[in-house]
């Protein structure tokens, strides 16, 4: 049995809720999540202290609704490369929280002496809100592809390295998954 093998069955285990299960899922995979929220922690600024928020976030994230984020895990990939994506997301979202809130009256007190109508700064931080709201729906790997190509402007080459992924399905995924993002928006402004 191959080292995917045994992550497949512990997360098996771990949906079926074995005695055990969960703890040993932690110890093999807490490593992985510290390593990658530490390298986009990093990335992007962030002190090395909020590593372990991160994880926990992460191991939060996962046992949201029933194991959602597990039910949904593709075995074609490795789960150290999906936890990967989940453990980017929960930073990304972290990141997201920090910043100050669109729209915060400062902001819009700020526009309006700059010259830019306040009814468009509240316009454009509804906007924000929605398409967040509308990426953060989506599955995971779905959401990261938009961040990867749209927010941090990567080329399909380092998409589909970071993604593990092969370079001529990059275009496709994300086609896809731009398709979803504008069904939850429809849905929402509906």
């Amino acid at each position: 049995m191959g080292r995917n093998d045994d992550d497949l069955e512990l997360v098996r285990r771990c949906i079926a809720r074995e005695p055990g299960a969960w703890r040993d899922f932690v110890d093999r995979f807490a490593a992985t999540a510290r390593i990658v929220a530490r390298r986009y922690l990093k990335l992007h600024g962030r002190a090395h202290e909020e590593v372990d928020d991160t994880v926990q976030d992460v191991f939060v994230a996962i046992t949201r609704r029933d194991f959602r984020l597990l039910k949904n895990y593709d075995p074609r990939y490795t789960f150290k490369t999906y936890l990967g994506v989940i453990t980017r997301t929960e930073v990304y979202r972290q990141l997201r929280k920090k910043r100050p809130i669109p729209g915060d009256p400062a902001d819009l007190d700020r526009n309006v002496a700059e010259g830019t109508d306040a009814t468009e700064a509240v316009a454009a931080a509804e906007e924000q809100e929605a398409l967040i709201a509308a990426l953060d729906s989506l599955p995971a790997r779905d959401a990261e592809i938009l961040r990867l190509r749209f927010l941090r402007e990567m080329e399909y080459t380092a998409i589909a390295q970071t993604m593990r992924i092969p370079e001529a399905s990059v275009g496709q995924t994300l086609f896809r998954a731009k398709r979803k993002l504008l069904e939850k928006l429809r849905r929402l402004e509906g």
